[in-house]
């Protein structure tokens, strides 16, 4: 995707709330050209949820750069779409093997 007009608006069930910070993802890891690390240290956060599209790129991407920053990452296995049910579940796979833990929605909300 290119940043356009068409590309950037966001649903009101999930849209910013005043002082929230948006951050624009650049590269597949969103920890890239962004201050994502230290908007979370600054909060004294060390988990990270993730969600979004492309799990076994831009997700797992994020997910090992957590990993690598000793950030705990978490994916939300059905909050993630692929091009295919196996590229899906190669990522969970791999991910769960390597860098962060695979979970679903509920059990997320139920661990909060």
């Amino acid at each position: 995707m290119r940043r356009s007009a068409d590309h950037e608006p966001i649903i009101e069930a999930v849209a910013p709330q005043p002082g929230e910070h948006v951050l624009v993802k650049h590269r597949y890891s969103a920890f890239q050209r962004s201050n994502l690390e230290t908007l979370m240290r600054v909060r004294g956060r060390d988990q990270l949820l993730v969600t979004g599209v492309y799990a076994h790129i831009g997700c797992t991407a994020t997910v090992v750069e957590a990993f690598q920053r000793d950030i705990e990452a978490f994916i939300a296995a059905d909050a993630v779409a692929d091009f295919s049910r196996a590229d899906h579940d190669q990522a969970l796979h791999w991910i769960a093997r390597t860098s962060g833990v695979p979970m679903t929605t509920d059990q997320l909300l139920e661990a909060l």
